[in-house]
């Protein structure tokens, strides 16, 4: 509902106002000769911002909510102390929410600065020419109005984004803390960490799709670029962050345990062989257990190393090839578009 919703309430705010402004009469032709779909550059902007706008919240409660079903599937594999720490982690007074707070207000100030140097014509509209010479010059025919919808929508989107990314890094902490002093690992069945594999993937898939959707502006070449290219930039870089040293750090326990485990096997193998060699009672003893420590030590050994099968490998693979399919997707329609206008 809110993915729905919030976009079209967004939209309706910029285009409704707009048309009665008579902003789409005053844009000049030349202007227009840049459009995307039949959009202005301003139009254009508005729409991916509506669309980051619904996506951003959201996929904040879906993340939320998904999370925290994954970590009590994982509580089966964590020391009882660690049941506390959950609870901590899941209240409404931790000190992280006023931390994340700050966060989000330098996230907004990050965007009002994002806006300045982006938004054709907002300089000139706050009069800040003198402090930054280095906005871009207005788009002929744009009112005010235009400038100052993405003055109060950015920096609102900054907002949850500052909070996000965050929260993003301090949950990984915690988790980090959680799985080197309270995880432990049943070789048996290593996909009961899936959970912990899930976790990462989602974070990184939120930060992704959210990528893909802002490369949206990309498409408009009317839309200033030189803040907004480092960001994108930035954003992959957490997409990658968030995902890799959770597996990373699994990955090392479980070799840790499997190499623990198999020395212990092998060397219980070694004094089993050896007493298989006496003619006592012992010795047929230890021939009869000898079987069963080889098969064990054998599955052991073959137990996979990554917290990822071959099931969630490809689904992840696919979610990566969502930016490629939507930029060249994006580029196929608007060229047929174009041909067909």
């Amino acid at each position: 509902m809110a993915a729905a919703t919030v976009p079209l309430i967004l939209m309706a705010s910029f285009f409704l106002p707009a048309w009665l402004l008579g902003n789409f009469e005053r844009m000049e032709r030349d202007v227009w000769s840049e459009s995307v779909f039949g959009l202005d550059p301003f139009s254009w902007a508005a729409f991916v911002v509506s669309l980051l706008g619904g996506y951003m919240v959201s996929v904040a409660s879906f993340s939320i909510l998904r999370d925290w079903k994954d970590m009590v599937r994982l509580l089966p594999m964590l020391d009882e102390k660690a049941k506390g720490l959950l609870a901590t982690w899941r209240s409404s007074d931790r000190p992280q929410l006023q931390y994340g707070r700050m966060a989000g207000y330098a996230g907004m100030a990050l965007g009002i600065f994002v806006m300045l140097v982006t938004v054709p014509g907002l300089v000139d509209v706050l009069h800040l020419r003198f402090l930054l010479p280095m906005g871009p010059a207005p788009i002929e025919g744009a009112i005010a109005f235009a400038p100052l919808w993405f003055l109060v929508t950015g920096p609102a989107l900054f907002y949850i984004l500052g909070q996000g990314l965050f929260f993003s890094i301090s949950e990984g902490v915690f988790l980090r803390r959680l799985q080197r002093r309270y995880l432990w690992i049943d070789l048996l069945d290593i996909d009961r960490l899936a959970p912990l594999t899930r976790i990462a993937m989602r974070r990184s898939v939120v930060w992704i799709v959210g990528a893909t959707l802002g490369s949206l502006f990309f498409l408009s070449a009317g839309i200033e670029r030189t803040a907004l290219e480092p960001l994108f930039i930035g954003i992959c870089v957490i997409a990658v962050g968030v995902l890799m040293p959770p597996l990373i750090r699994v990955h090392q326990h479980i070799v840790r345990t499997k190499k623990e485990e198999l020395d212990t096997l092998r060397t219980a193998i070694r004094e089993e062989r050896e007493l298989a060699f006496s003619r006592d009672e012992r010795g047929a003893q230890a021939l009869a257990r000898l079987p069963g420590l080889i098969a064990l030590e054998k599955r052991i050994d073959q137990v996979r190393e990554w917290p990822v099968d071959f099931g969630t490998a490809s689904r992840f693979t696919l979610y990566l090839g969502i930016p490629v399919f939507s930029w060249v997707g994006g580029a196929l329609v608007e060229r047929l578009v174009d041909a067909f206008l």
